[in-house]
C-alpha cells in the first residue's frame, strides 16, 4: 500500500499545427479575393441601379470589376510592401542573437524570429494572391463573368427587397407612447421580482 503519490508524469506540449503550403494560402486568398471584388461590382450595381436609376450596363459592370480588381490589387500590395518592412524590423540583429545569454533574452530572439516567419509568409501570401488577381484583371472572361454573377447577386438582392412585406405605421400619440413605455417597464419590473423573489 502506497501513502505518498505517484510522481506526476510530465506530458510533451502539443505540437504546433504545421503551416499550409503557400499555393494553399494563394488559393484560398485569391477565393477571398474575388469575392470581395463581387461584392463591390455587386454594391455599386445597386448604387447605379437604385440611386441612379440607370439600367443594367454589361460593359460598364465589366469596367467596375475591373476597376474593383485594380484597387484591391493595390491594396493588397501595399500591404505586402508593409508586411515587409515590418518582417525586416521585428528581425533581430546578429548580434543580439549571439549575445543572448539569458533565457528571457532568448525567448526574446525565438518571438521576433517567430515574428519574422509569419510576417514573410503573410507578405509572400499577398504577393502570390497579387500575381493571380493580375492575371484574372487580364483575363476577359473572369472580369465578365465577374460583372454577370454580381448582376445576378444584385438581381436576387432586389427581389428580395420587394418581397418584404412593408406594415403600415401606426401613429402613436405622446400620451400612448408613455403608456407603453411604462407597461414595459411595468412588466419588466415583475419579471425581476418573480426571478429574485423580491
Amino acid at each position: 500500500m502506497r501513502f505518498w503519490p505517484a510522481p506526476a508524469r510530465t506530458v510533451a506540449p502539443a505540437r504546433p499545427a504545421a503551416p499550409r503550403d503557400l499555393t494553399h494560402q494563394i488559393d484560398e486568398g485569391f477565393i477571398v479575393a474575388l469575392s470581395a471584388v463581387r461584392l463591390s461590382v455587386k454594391n455599386s450595381v445597386i448604387m447605379r441601379t437604385v440611386r441612379d436609376g440607370e439600367p443594367w450596363n454589361e460593359a460598364e459592370a465589366i469596367h467596375l470589376a475591373r476597376r474593383a480588381i485594380e484597387a484591391l490589387i493595390t491594396e493588397l500590395d501595399e500591404t505586402a510592401t508593409r508586411l515587409s518592412h515590418d518582417s525586416d524590423a521585428a528581425a533581430p540583429t546578429e548580434r543580439a542573437s549571439r549575445t543572448a545569454r539569458s533565457r528571457r533574452d532568448q525567448a526574446r530572439i525565438r518571438r521576433g524570429r517567430d515574428e519574422v516567419a509569419r510576417l514573410s509568409a503573410r507578405s509572400r501570401t499577398l504577393r502570390g494572391v497579387v500575381e493571380r488577381l493580375t492575371a484574372a484583371r487580364d483575363d476577359e472572361s473572369i472580369v465578365r463573368d465577374l460583372a454577370l454573377r454580381a448582376r445576378d447577386d444584385t438581381l436576387s438582392e432586389l427581389m428580395q427587397a420587394r418581397l418584404i412585406p412593408r406594415a403600415q405605421r401606426v401613429p402613436v400619440s405622446d400620451e400612448e407612447h408613455r403608456e407603453a413605455i411604462a407597461g414595459v417597464k411595468a412588466d419588466l419590473q415583475r419579471l425581476l421580482d418573480e426571478r429574485t423573489g423580491y
